[in-house]
């Protein structure tokens, strides 16, 4: 059974999540009540993230299917940020702050991060590579139409 996505959607709510770490980032929050949330949050945009990219590239019959590549690239790139932020930054949750388990973590993070990013730059130009083949220019479209 094929189960219906909103891209546009779900990308914009993931997005929202990635600017309220980074604006959490940037006040003096206590750890101890903050630490583990914001980690489990960049968890959840991990997997998600993951999760649009392999449903987009899998549906090649989307009409919409490059814009939304192109949104999922925005917030991917937003998301690298923010885990650099998170393990570069001098907040209380960030940094040095940090144990370092959890920065290994957030590496770890990150290579996924760049790895979508590829697989993003790599489906773009495949897919616009066959949208291209596709298109009929005004030209055909008038002489396709001009029996009806």
């Amino acid at each position: 059974m094929i189960k219906h996505i909103n891209f546009e959607d779900n990308i914009f709510l993931l997005s929202i999540r990635i600017r309220m770490i980074r604006d959490s980032l940037l006040l003096d929050a206590d750890p101890e009540l903050f630490l583990e949330i914001t980690l489990a949050d960049v968890d959840f945009i991990d997997r998600t993230l993951t999760f649009l990219l392999h449903n987009l590239i899998e549906n090649k019959r989307f009409i919409e299917r490059e814009e939304q590549f192109y949104n999922l690239s925005k917030t991917e790139h937003q998301f690298e940020e923010v885990l650099s932020e998170l393990a570069n930054g001098s907040g209380s949750i960030s940094g040095a702050a940090l144990p370092p388990p959890l920065r290994e973590k957030i590496g770890i993070f990150q290579q996924q991060a760049l790895m979508r990013q590829r697989t993003l730059a790599e489906s773009k130009v495949e897919a616009g590579k066959k949208s291209d083949n596709l298109v009929v220019s005004a030209d055909e479209l008038i002489e396709l139409l001009k029996d009806f």
